[in-house]
């Protein structure tokens, strides 16, 4: 086709000027002999002369390096997308030659990127020698002798980026400016790595933590790493107060509890609180999910928290402006922890397993009836009025608790409350307040028959119920149910 096009071009068939963004050579199921190799790619060639092309993609077909180098000396703007062979080939040519102008044209043609080449460290000295108007690009994963080219490799850093790096080499690359004292080039450095800092899986010392500070001194808005990072006791007020240079923190929940409890005893509680909720996303996760790399083991571990961890964590949202994710998944709490909570309940979004729902629930009632009403209000925006306790033994007591939690606040949108081994002496304590859920699930319970009249009652007490579901309990006579469409019980 392609030889076809140019034999219409060439006879004036075609007129017209044709501008493409991509045009790709797709190959035949017959590899073509070099003769026709060659033929093929200087037509090519010339067709580009004609027709304006942005992209030619090779990647598909399947030539020899050296009848490139035609395509590669094609002086109009052009990005060629070659397979990795090619590229490698390219490479390895180039660098036997030594030609300048033409390395600079195949590193401008495939926008520097040779992250899929196997370098050795005079081939990436040769490239990184040239114009300095193209970025280099390659992938740490490929050429592992570049963590032992750190110091080498300082000069280019405003010519190199860096894909898939690893912490150890993040870490040593900014130790090493930090030895040498090279603030200016911190701003490349960032460069290469995307503005972010990953030291996952670290254990850090005192120089470490100096270069890491010195790097963030020297920067703006980075992206800090540190999850299953070890920092020394003593460096961490010194991180908290640098974040003013982060733009996003990632931590495990260990080092995030640290941060906490370091937020709540430094003298600038404002300022400490409203760094670390920035760098957070105003999200304070001490759940499982802020955790990478861990054992499946770890994964299921329960964090214990206390009443002073609860009593940091309160006094830090107290600092926060605006509504915080306060996540508790995968953590057991003491209830005078809660208790210390319930305060600053109304500036959170709470993400909580459902033992510690419960518990909260079961902390709502409290001697002073304005307490109460409080506590129940701020529960159930904090659960952004969804409260789902399904496949958890509610006793007499938790019941009492949620009713007087449905008795002072507007209500739940919705209330799940299947499997919950609900009777129906449960129920009737309940019953009262429910007509204040839109979306009510009774399923997999031990209700019967007894409660048929009630249940009735409640959706003509509230007509804005929008649903009730009563699947799998004891109930024998279904046919009132059945009669309106609020009940789900076949």
């Amino acid at each position: 086709m392609v030889l076809l096009l140019l034999r219409w071009v060439r006879r004036g068939r075609l007129s017209c000027l044709l501008a493409t963004e991509e045009l790709s050579l797709a190959p035949e199921p017959a590899q073509p002999s070099q003769r026709v190799t060659l033929k093929l790619v200087s037509s090519l060639a010339s067709l580009l002369r004609h027709w304006t092309v942005r992209r030619l993609d090779l990647t598909e077909f399947c030539v020899p390096a050296q009848c490139l180098i035609t395509l590669l000396l094609h002086d109009a703007p052009l990005t060629i997308k070659l397979s990795p062979e090619n590229v490698q080939q390219l490479l390895d040519l180039l660098h036997e030659v030594q030609d300048k102008a033409l390395t600079l044209s195949f590193l401008t043609k495939v926008g520097g990127d040779l992250t899929s080449c196997s370098l050795t460290w005079e081939q990436l000295h040769y490239v990184l020698q040239q114009s300095s108007a193209q970025t280099i690009t390659v992938n740490l994963r490929k050429n592992q002798f570049l963590q032992e080219s750190v110091t080498r490799l300082l000069p280019f850093l405003d010519r190199i980026s860096f894909k898939r790096s690893s912490p150890s080499f993040v870490k040593q690359a900014i130790t090493e400016v930090y030895k040498a004292h090279a603030s200016q080039l911190i701003p490349s450095l960032l460069r290469s790595f995307d503005q972010v800092i990953s030291l996952t899986c670290r254990e850090l010392d005192s120089v470490d933590c100096a270069a890491v500070l010195f790097t963030l001194r020297h920067s703006v808005r980075v992206k800090l790493n540190l999850v299953w990072t070890s920092i020394p006791a003593g460096e961490t007020e010194s991180f908290l107060f640098s974040l003013d240079k982060v733009s996003q923190l990632s931590v495990d929940r260990n080092l995030l509890l640290r941060f906490i409890h370091c937020c709540a005893a430094c003298d600038a509680q404002q300022e400490a609180a409203s760094g670390l909720l920035r760098t957070t996303q105003h999200r304070l996760d001490l759940s499982c999910s802020s955790c990478v790399e861990m054992s499946e083991q770890d994964q299921t571990e329960t964090l214990r928290l206390t009443a002073n961890d609860c009593r940091a964590v309160s006094t830090i949202l107290r600092h926060s402006s605006q509504d915080i994710q306060l996540d508790l998944r995968d953590c057991e709490v003491e209830d005078h922890g809660l208790d210390l909570l319930f305060p600053v309940l109304d500036r959170v979004r709470l993400r909580a397993s459902k033992a510690v729902i419960l518990q909260l629930v079961s902390l709502v009632p409290v001697i002073s009836e304005r307490d109460t009403v409080r506590r129940a209000v701020s529960l159930c925006e904090a659960l952004g009025r969804e409260l789902d306790l399904s496949h958890t033994t509610v006793d007499q007591r938790a019941c009492g608790a949620l009713a007087r939690m449905l008795e002072f606040s507007d209500g739940l949108t919705e209330l799940d409350l299947s499997h919950c081994q609900l009777t129906d002496q449960l129920l009737l304590t309940l019953i009262t307040h429910l007509h204040k859920v839109q979306v009510l699930d009774l399923s997999h319970n031990k209700i019967t028959d007894v409660s048929t009249d009630k249940l009735l009652q409640l959706v003509s007490i509230n007509p804005s119920t929008e649903t009730v579901r009563l699947f799998s309990n004891n109930i024998m006579d279904r046919a009132a149910f059945q009669k309106h469409k609020h009940f789900e019980i076949w």
